[in-house]
């Protein structure tokens, strides 16, 4: 009782209310999956509203900090807004999003806090995901953690309630495997790459790794190949050193993927990246309709967009539904907002996090609010505790 009273204490200077503000927005990228009844809107877009004060209040009361981010940003939504054709639900929703985003640059969630409870349901997932395989290769039993009606009418009818290719595909509390991965994907990253005097989670890093992997999600495959590459790098010496390591582990590696490819769990998920299943392969399963939805626009629809009521009726992913709503304008704004943030030269956290965001950006749907505050915030968080030296 002492120990959750102090947790609770920790969050000052709100205490609790600060408390749920940072399990909120750690968990934002799940609770939009889920929706309110009577208000026909998602829990992460709800959170994003009833919380505006909270952000507000930092934004008044909050450290003082020089920072070219948030013209990139007030640029960026500023945009959006005018896009918006005078929806007034969408502006109060994208004013929200940029407050929730300044109130970050003025402390309004910790890093080290926030950091923690995202790698904290990165490994409760990875326990719940091996749950699921255990329940159905053993026990014949296909687990559904969440129920189907609590999940937003956007997503109910999500094909993660099929097979691919009879191949079973566990996702824990998240609708599909591409969802685990896109937020235990910055679990993993916060383990290698920790801040300050923190030391490195390999444990957690490893088992977080076993889960992105174990979707059989080929983003999650290469997203976690990546991360790990990255981690390995920079932690040798020399380039004849970095070398010799990879080079050692070419043979091993060779034999791992022959025996690999004689089961069918992984010889799926790795054709689901290099190969076809199912017509398609992961990557162009994402960006087949990339011609048809922006491969006609030219002029000023190219240049702005067809404007932000405009939906395309097949899935496409963040990068091109942001030229189909808002052009090659939009894109460079948002652009420009990442680029500000690698350009604080931070630390290998905050670098990694950009270029995972980016990479998500090509090959997945990232272009709401409720992403926005999430993917950028942790990055926000990060850069301006070590600026202040409150990490």
């Amino acid at each position: 009782m002492i120990r959750i009273t102090k947790f609770w204490r920790s969050f000052r200077p709100l205490g609790l209310i600060g408390a749920f503000y940072h399990i909120s927005i750690a968990l934002l990228p799940v609770l939009y999956l889920l929706w309110v009844p009577g208000l026909n809107l998602s829990f992460g877009t709800v959170i994003l509203l009833g919380f505006i004060p909270y952000a507000f209040y930092y934004i008044l009361k909050g450290v003082y900090v020089r920072n070219s981010t948030a013209v990139f940003f007030f640029l960026f939504y500023g945009y959006l807004i005018l896009r918006f054709e005078g929806n007034i639900s969408r502006i109060m929703l994208g004013c929200s999003a940029f407050l929730h985003l300044y109130g970050m640059m003025k402390g309004s969630i910790n890093s080290r806090k926030i950091r923690n409870i995202i790698e904290i349901y990165s490994l409760l997932n990875v326990v719940l995901l091996m749950t699921q395989l255990v329940s159905y290769y053993f026990l014949h039993i296909r687990l559904q953690y969440i129920p189907q009606q609590l999940i937003y009418e956007e997503y109910r009818n999500s094909f993660v309630f099929a097979e691919v290719s009879g191949l079973y595909r566990p996702s824990a509390l998240f609708l599909e495997p591409s969802h685990f991965t896109q937020y235990c994907i910055y679990g993993l990253i916060s383990t290698l790459f920790p801040g300050g005097q923190q030391k490195i989670k390999l444990n957690r890093a490893i088992l977080i790794g076993m889960g992105c992997i174990f979707t059989t999600s080929g983003m999650g495959i290469v997203l976690t190949a990546g991360v790990f590459a990255w981690y390995v790098i920079l932690n040798n010496q020399s380039l004849y050193r970095k070398i010799l390591s990879w080079l050692k582990w070419i043979p091993l590696a060779a034999v791992a993927l022959l025996v690999l490819l004689q089961i069918p769990f992984f010889k799926v998920a790795l054709q689901r990246i290099f190969s076809s299943v199912d017509g398609y392969n992961a990557i162009a399963g994402r960006t087949h309709n990339w011609e048809d939805a922006i491969g006609n626009m030219n002029g000023s629809t190219l240049l702005f967009g067809y404007g932000d009521q405009h939906n395309y009726e097949w899935y496409i992913t963040g990068f091109v539904d942001t030229i189909y709503k808002y052009g090659v304008v939009g894109v460079i704004l948002e652009a420009l907002c990442i680029l500000n943030l690698m350009a604080k030269k931070i630390d290998n956290y905050v670098w990694c996090c950009c270029v995972v965001f980016t990479g998500l950006f090509f090959v997945a749907h990232l272009t709401n609010f409720v992403s926005h505050v999430f993917y950028f915030g942790i990055v926000i968080a990060d850069i301006i505790a070590r600026k202040e030296k409150i990490y």
